[in-house]
């Protein structure tokens, strides 16, 4: 197959509807012959994905040497089209349209050959790695139509912006392959790589996916609930996401992007090769500080995320990490997904032991708490030090591999807070109306600070049709200035609106607390700045 072919598919499924995205790729993949090895290549070209997430390597390909081996090939000044052009997917094409060289024996790039470089570039390491990374990248420019350098480029940078995803592509290969879709989801959750996916479909092999040492599993999502009691709840704190597989002396460590970390992990590694069985779990990764002045204080999520991120890993941190263990999904090598949460707790309990008091080090299973009435629920939140929220879980219920739990719950700390309306913007459409009236959007709300109303954060959510009919009216009386923001056209109003809202807890960005996940509860109009809450209570809420 040629790369014209997905150059031009790539085309057109960028500048087309949501809805025939799916519909382009698959006229596309069903041109594949089963006899043929380009299935798996193509999929992963539509994507952008030259290999699957958990692989450690990296295309080492800046824009700046895309520029630098478009220069060798083009005879234009490729460094005036970028300032003109700005995305170098279409410098590419612009630049490809006048070529100074000319290959001396010119035959249309095939698909597994286009596929093939681009992945030996990510191979390529060490001395002059860079000079042969641009021979490679040259070589395939000076080969490449306009339109086949355009999605070479972006390849090679990994970003592709046909808005062509995952989903769209299950859809594509469900359609050209005519299988289940639910079959093709099912495997891409046990095995997150549709290239081979895709080549199983093709052979009627999906019902053979099973789940793999040391090849990461979609993890099972959570929708956040309000509680349901009686109920298994289990406290959850910050920390990172990651699933845990240890085949005898191997052990990774993969993040909720399934990216391997195992490195960034070395101590904890170490003290899990120790347990004697093999598992897959999916944990918290937590850390505590251990430096002087903060005691034990348990690690920000981004107190991990720049520790697993850190450059140079031999030097002592400050921070001591841990794994808190949510649910065992695999034991000894075998799956035990399809079992109900009591017994894969009983599974986990036998091979680490009962929860330990936090921090500790190494791996200890998450506490759990049955509570019978919603004020037990609200007293764990409370009491259970550093927690944002808590897991609710059903104990009859299997693990789903990249599907959201159908009885399994998020609940979060509601807290009160009492704030006014100081901007707000317009619907994605200005002219939106609702019962005759242009409405607002979403709501930038602000509280009490030394005499003065502070911002922090905009409200979208909670009010139905008809109280954002009577809101947007009581604004659009008001208006005292318009702006354009990032978000569109912002509104400054005078602050006589007053929200009442739940939120989950708050955050400080660049300085100043922001808060998370509000819902509005009710309003109140004709009301005063003297109405609101104070920052303070803000500065409470954040700190629990």
């Amino acid at each position: 197959m040629h790369y014209s072919k997905i150059a031009q598919a790539l085309q057109e499924i960028s500048i087309a509807s949501r809805s025939c995205k799916a519909d382009l790729a698959a006229a596309l993949l069903s041109e594949i012959t089963p006899d043929s090895e380009n299935l798996c290549p193509a999929v992963r070209l539509l994507l952008g994905e030259l290999w699957p997430p958990w692989e450690v390597r990296e295309m080492g390909i800046g824009p700046e040497a895309v520029m630098t081996a478009l220069a060798e090939v083009s005879d234009q000044d490729v460094h005036s089209l970028r300032e003109s052009l700005h995305e170098v997917g279409q410098v590419a094409e612009a630049a490809l349209g006048q070529k100074g060289q000319h290959p001396l024996f010119h035959e249309p790039l095939e698909v597994r050959s286009v596929y093939e470089r681009l992945a030996r570039i990510s191979e390529m390491s060490g001395k002059e790695s860079e000079q042969r990374k641009n021979a490679l990248l040259r070589g395939l420019f000076l080969e490449a139509t306009p339109l086949e350098g355009k999605f070479i480029a972006r390849t090679a940078l990994r970003n592709m912006q046909a808005g062509f995803g995952h989903k769209t592509m299950i859809a594509a290969i469900s359609s050209a392959l005519h299988c289940d879709r639910e079959k093709i989801e099912r495997a891409y959750g046990l095995v997150p790589d549709l290239g081979k996916i895709a080549v199983m479909a093709q052979g009627g092999k999906l019902e053979d996916v099973t789940l793999q040492a040391k090849t990461p599993i979609r993890f099972m999502l959570f929708r956040q609930s309000d509680p349901v009691v009686p109920g298994c709840f289990l406290p959850r704190y910050p920390g990172l996401r990651v699933q845990v597989h240890k085949l005898k002396k191997d052990v990774l460590i993969f993040t909720g992007q399934l990216r391997d970390i195992t490195a960034s992990l070395g101590g904890i590694s170490r003290l899990l090769e120790g347990i004697r069985s093999d598992f897959v779990i999916d944990s918290l990764l937590m850390g505590f500080h251990d430096g002087a002045g903060k005691g034990k204080e348990i690690c920000s999520q981004a107190d991990m995320l720049r520790y697993i991120n850190r450059r140079h890993l031999s030097r002592k941190s400050g921070i001591r990490p841990f794994l808190l263990a949510y649910d065992l999904i695999a034991l000894q090598g075998e799956s035990i997904c399809s079992m109900p949460y009591q017994d894969r707790r009983k599974r986990l309990l036998s091979i680490l032991g009962e929860p330990q008091a936090l921090p500790f080090l190494g791996i200890s299973p998450a506490g759990e708490h049955f509570l019978t009435d919603l004020s037990e629920v609200a007293d764990l939140l409370t009491n259970a030090t550093g927690a944002r929220a808590l897991m609710e879980r059903d104990l009859t219920a299997p693990y789903l591999p990249g599907k959201i739990a159908e009885s399994d719950f998020i609940t979060r700390a509601g807290h009160k807070l009492a704030a006014m309306i100081v901007q707000f913007s317009w619907g994605r459409d200005r002219n939106a109306m609702v019962s005759g009236r242009m409405v607002a959007g979403k709501y930038m709300v602000a509280l009490r600070q030394e005499g003065e109303l502070v911002p922090v954060g905009w409200v979208s959510r909670g009010l139905t049709e008809d109280d954002r009919s009577r809101v947007s009216h009581a604004l659009t009386t008001l208006i005292a200035g318009e702006s354009e923001g990032k978000g569109g056209s912002q509104v400054s109003v005078p602050a006589t609106v007053l929200l009442n809202l739940k939120i989950s807890g708050a955050h400080k960005r660049a300085g100043r607390y922001v808060i998370d996940r509000p819902v509005i509860e009710s309003f109140k109009l004709g009301a005063s700045p003297g109405d609101a809450d104070e920052m303070n209570r803000l500065e409470k809420i954040s700190r629990r």
